[in-house]
């Protein structure tokens, strides 16, 4: 196992603190506070060529199964919400819908978003820091990407922020970075469509 750097550790904590200030201080700004965070994650992912390199080309077949996924996924969450519905807590996922404004400009940050949370989440994170550095299986970038949603105190978020990270860490490890892109940001237009016209 190679030693685990400095900036690694940085890497691991940033996504805490940046949660921290766009769910519970700014979240009444939550789609801008989430865009800059992602933002922030992201471009320092870009700056390592094994994340650049994790780009790799999407063919018709890469795009039809990103697509795929992104469809299947969109009816897991279906479910969920009718489950959660029956559970009597519709109220928490209702909160993650209100966060986001109707409008173009929700549109781009939502797709700003899913391309910069692959970046970092299944780039940086899963393949340098937990597959390279740390010699760690992928799904614990799922984990941890459901763990750090736990700064929102709602408990159905922690739970489908681990879902969507099982799909997409899959997804990145089998088809690259663009694929896991191409999910993310359809999945999330797919789920947040009635909030977006």
């Amino acid at each position: 196992m190679k030693k685990i750097s400095l900036f690694d550790i940085f890497m691991i904590i940033l996504p805490w603190i940046l949660w921290y200030l766009t769910f519970d201080v700014l979240s009444s700004h939550f789609i801008y506070a989430m865009a800059t965070s992602t933002s922030i994650l992201g471009v320092i992912s870009l700056t390592k060529k094994d994340v650049r390199e994790k780009y790799k080309s999407c063919n018709a077949i890469c795009l039809l199964s990103s697509l795929s996924i992104a469809i299947m996924l969109y009816f897991v969450f279906y479910g969920g919400n009718i489950i959660s519905t029956r559970l009597g807590l519709e109220g928490e996922v209702l909160y993650v819908y209100e966060l986001v404004p109707k409008g173009l400009l929700s549109i781009f940050l939502l797709a700003l978003i899913g391309v910069m949370e692959e970046a970092y989440w299944r780039g940086l994170l899963q393949h340098i820091i937990l597959e390279n550095d740390l010699k760690i299986n992928w799904i614990y970038a799922a984990v941890l990407y459901g763990i750090v949603h736990s700064v929102s105190l709602n408990l159905i978020l922690v739970i489908a922020a681990f879902i969507v990270g099982l799909f997409l860490s899959f997804t990145a490890k089998k088809l690259g970075l663009i694929g896991s892109s191409i999910v993310h940001v359809t999945w999330i237009y797919l789920m947040f469509l009635k909030i977006l016209i």
